[in-house]
Order: structure tokens, then sequence, then C-alpha cells
């Protein structure tokens, strides 16, 4: 009987796959180049989004509460600390929407969700894009450092080619609808790319400027005045 293709690795999988320790894996989580993961069964949880009520001011509009059961994604700072101390109560997992939450609670409003370093786990499509992803260049490529001429090492993200997409997708498609719609078709460009991925936070400030500076100028061609004000207030998730 053939065994089926398991979807995940555990820490210590892949601790053996690559050679190395757990906090080599927890050092990359740290650094945002590798996504860490964890199960939950019938853990509650309070989902809602974030809300900008103001300039760089936010505000939660809870949505329910939730029986999760699933795989999950934590935040680098969890995963960090559940490999360094062995085990760690965690508050939140990553929601899908960038402009939501979703946090672990109990009924008195105390994280009550404790993860063993054992309990983690790694996608086995982030283990594959994190090793397609830093492949040793064959001898003789230049590195992008030669390529543009100047000198240091080759920043960490292509801003380069995520402003170049930025303008052809307003070009060719129009303004996306809200600032999460644009913050996720930039996301999927460096996906698509085979690129680091910064994370979501990161691309959110990057365009914030940008799409409020779109929002005022669609308003001005519209004379209606609100497009900034109604807009601006979509929300955008936390780091």
């Amino acid at each position: 009987m053939a065994i089926p293709n398991i979807s995940f690795f555990t820490l210590a999988d892949l601790c053996e796959r690559w050679g190395v320790k757990p906090p080599h894996i927890g050092a990359l989580a740290l650094d945002q180049k590798l996504i860490l993961s964890v199960g939950l069964s019938g853990v509650r949880a309070e989902i809602g989004e974030w809300l900008e009520v103001d300039t760089d001011e936010w505000q939660r509009a809870p949505g329910g509460w939730r029986q999760l059961t699933g795989i999950f994604d934590i935040s680098r700072n969890d995963a960090w600390a559940i490999i360094k101390n062995g085990r760690q109560a965690i508050g939140s997992v990553v929601p899908v929407e960038p402009d939501g939450y979703i946090e672990i609670c109990s009924r008195d409003g105390q994280p009550e969700f404790v993860v063993a370093v054992d309990d983690l786990l790694i996608r086995r499509e982030e283990v594959e894009r994190f090793e397609a992803s830093n492949t040793p260049a064959p001898r003789g490529v230049s590195e992008p450092s030669a390529a543009r001429g100047g000198p240091g090492a080759p920043p960490k993200y292509d801003w380069d080619g995520f402003w170049i997409e930025a303008c052809r997708h307003i070009h060719d498609d129009g303004i996306p609808p809200t600032q999460a719609a644009m913050v996720r078709d930039l996301l999927d460009w460096f996906d698509e790319n085979d690129t680091a991925v910064p994370d979501q936070s990161t691309i959110k400030k990057k365009v914030s400027k940008l799409w409020k500076a779109l929002q005022v100028a669609s308003s001005a061609m519209r004379g209606d005045g609100s497009g900034a004000d109604r807009n601006s207030r979509v929300g955008q998730g936390a780091a």
C-alpha cells in the first residue's frame, strides 16, 4: 500500500531534512523567511477585522466566536518563543485575510492555548517554496549586485519589481476596490515570481500613501470629495 503524500513536516522532520538544529529554523521564522504552523482542534477564538478609524489608528470589529479546527499559521514571534522556550502560550493565529484577526481566548478573555515545540508544523508547500527560492545559483551566474553594477549586498525584497507591478496592475486593471485587495494582489505577485515575500504589514506601509493618493485623485475627478474618507477606512491587519 502506497503511503499518502504528507502535507506537512514536523520540526524534527525539517531539521533532519536540512541538517540543522531547531534554533536555525526559529531564526528563519523570526527573519520572515519561513512560516511555521500549528494544529488546532476545537479551540475557541474570536474572529474579526481591523478597521482604520483615523490615520494610523485602528479599531477591532469583532465578528463573533468560532471553534477552530485545522492547521493554522502562527506569528514569527510565537514561532521563535516556542522553539526558544520549549513551550509557549499563544494568543492568536494568522488570519487568511490581511485585514482580519483570530484571537484565541478563554471565556474570561485570557489566552489558553499552549504550544509545545513538538507540536510545531511546517507546510510542505512552504518548505518547497523556501527550498526553491534558496537554491544556490550555478557557478558562473552573476550575483544580483554585480548585475546592477553597484556595491553591497542585493536588497532582501524586489521593491523595484514591486512598484513596476503596482503601476502595471493599476494601468491594466484599474484601482483595486480596497486597499486590502491591493495588498493581496501584490503579495500574490511576490509568490508567483518566486522572490522573498515580505509580511503583509510591510506591504501595507508601502502602499498606504499610494492608496490614499489614488483615492484623493479619484474623488477629485468625481467631484464628490467622498472617496478618500470612505476608502481610507478599509482595514489593514496587524503586523
